[in-house]
């Protein structure tokens, strides 16, 4: 039996493939780490205000109590949910990165399967009716 030989175009094209998995997997990386430094700064914003709402605690008169402690509640509740979207957008992007490396694996060029039915179905005679 011959030995099989890989074409130089075909070798092309599965590294090229290679190529791109990787470079979509780079650029999901980055994507990640932006969005890792920008949800970063937004909770280094919440806490400073934070501080500065309590440094402010003692100096606001009877009547801006209440807006006092609804920015307060307002504030928590923000980084709360920060939290929250930070951890879910990681999971997003990790599924992301796993659902390329698997489409980069199964992006491998594979031979085609040669199709029986149509080819079959020609060669055959057509049935006789009578009896004759």
């Amino acid at each position: 039996m011959p030995a099989t030989r890989t074409t130089a175009s075909s070798s092309r094209k599965a590294s090229a493939g290679a190529k791109k998995a990787s470079a979509s997997q780079k650029s999901a990386a980055r994507l990640c780490e932006q969005n890792g430094r920008a949800i970063a700064r937004v909770t280094k914003s919440l806490e400073a205000a934070q501080a500065d709402l309590a440094a402010v605690r003692g100096s606001v008169g009877t009547g801006a109590t209440d807006l006092r402690k609804d920015v307060t509640r307002l504030l928590r509740d923000a980084r709360r949910d920060l939290t929250k979207m930070s951890k879910a957008v990681s999971r997003d992007l990790e599924r992301a990165q796993r659902d390329l490396a698997s489409a980069a694996k199964s992006a491998v060029p594979k031979p085609a399967a040669r199709s029986r039915g149509g080819a079959s179905a020609s060669k055959r005679k057509p049935r006789s009716r009578g009896g004759s």
